[in-house]
């Protein structure tokens, strides 16, 4: 098959590459330098030069769509570049199920994800976050067949970059084999530990601990309900749970950024599952009492609940 998704191929641990024809016409275009990382902070080209574009954007066969494209030279290794919405709507327009987003242009699903000129017609990069996963030559074993089948080193290691201010950042190194299986929501925790290391710090005003509860809905033996313990300490949040017949929420680390007087609390943890590009709740300070937002199901969930 294809080289569609770079950390799906992996995963697999075996796979075709591109065509070799295709590869093949630009390898004489392609930078004269090695595929080894002199300056770990800095990538060794430029991930986003259209000659690494010869096959063309796609949209991810993911849960959760994004844009992306891929290139796989024997010279260079394997390359993915993925454009990760900054906001929930942006990642939304992709999602097969927006009745107003970019499937529903199109009649057949599976052709709009490979039309490649029209998919980079609606990526407007100050909207994305631009991610690449890069695994270097020496990690990668060519087969040598027609299709350009290739296995992996047992020491594989992909390394991510964030573009950034018009240059490439290297944002982690990581074992190739242990990389999740959520990339969106990986490449998204990534890409926060890179964007948190600079914000203003939190007010100490906010600092202690804090409890909140709130009821759900009716169930036929009591009314569903969710408690919240929230303990602030600068930049970092611990937030624990307990539950009345109500799934477990996302308990564990977070992280509060200060934006419009208000915090802004993102997940920081190890559950994949919990990542979100947006915050997953917000607090404010008001006449010296806090309150809390996204907590709860849909009846609470936009509401402001004074915390204790």
């Amino acid at each position: 098959m294809k080289l569609q998704n770079l950390l799906l191929v992996i995963s697999l641990q075996s796979c075709n590459g591109q065509e070799n024809n295709k590869t093949e016409i630009y390898n004489q275009g392609l930078e004269k330098r090695g595929s080894e990382i002199t300056n770990r902070n800095e990538a060794p080209f430029n991930f986003l030069d259209k000659k690494y574009q010869i096959q063309g954007f796609s949209i991810s066969d993911t849960p959760n769509p994004y844009p992306t494209y891929s290139f796989s030279d024997p010279k260079y290794g394997l390359l993915t570049v993925d454009y990760i919405g900054k906001t929930n709507v942006t990642q939304y327009f992709w999602n097969i199920g927006n009745k107003s987003g970019y499937f529903s242009k199109y009649p057949n699903a599976e052709e709009a994800a490979n039309k490649s000129d029209d998919i980079k017609k609606y990526i407007n990069e100050k909207d994305y976050y631009i991610v690449a996963s890069y695994l270097p030559q020496k990690y990668v074993l060519y087969n040598g067949g027609e299709d350009g089948e290739f296995d992996l080193t047992p020491n594989a290691k992909t390394l991510f970059y964030l573009y950034e201010n018009n240059k490439w950042k290297l944002v982690d190194e990581v074992e190739t084999t242990k990389i999740p299986e959520n990339l969106l929501s990986f490449e998204t925790s990534l890409v926060q530990k890179m964007v948190f290391k600079n914000i203003s710090k939190v007010n100490e005003s906010y600092n202690g601990f804090y409890s909140v509860s709130v009821e759900t809905e009716a169930t036929t033996t009591g009314m569903a309900s969710i408690s919240y313990d929230i303990e602030i300490k600068k930049n970092n949040i611990n937030l624990s749970s307990s539950t009345y017949h109500e799934s477990n929420v996302c308990e564990g680390k977070y992280f509060a950024s200060i934006n419009n007087n208000m915090l802004e609390i993102y997940y920081f943890d190890k559950d994949m599952t919990c990542i979100s590009i947006d915050p997953k709740f917000y607090i404010k300070k008001e006449n010296n009492k806090f309150y809390i937002k996204g907590i709860g199901g849909e009846g609470t969930n936009n509401k402001w609940v004074l915390m204790k």
